[in-house]
């Protein structure tokens, strides 16, 4: 089984060091995720559907722009 493509890191730094610790940070895909959930939410939408799972959605809408990314990089 191979690796969801997480996009890398949201926000790297230089040298991926953090008040000096190793702190690579969120994944692109958390990131998008994050903010499809919070556009999610601050559209004010009720979902009705009791097997609606809103992190499964965002993941779904992550993945779907990684690799939406991924294709435009080919062209």
């Amino acid at each position: 089984m191979t690796a969801k493509n997480d996009g890398g890191p949201a926000f790297p730094s230089v040298d991926g060091r953090y008040a000096g610790s190793l702190y690579l940070g969120m994944t692109l895909r958390q990131w998008y995720a994050g903010l499809a959930m919070q556009g999610y939410l601050a559209s004010g939408c009720e979902q009705e559907n009791p097997e609606f799972r809103l992190s499964a959605w965002a993941f779904a809408i992550a993945d779907a722009m990684i690799a939406e990314g991924l294709q435009e990089g080919e062209k």
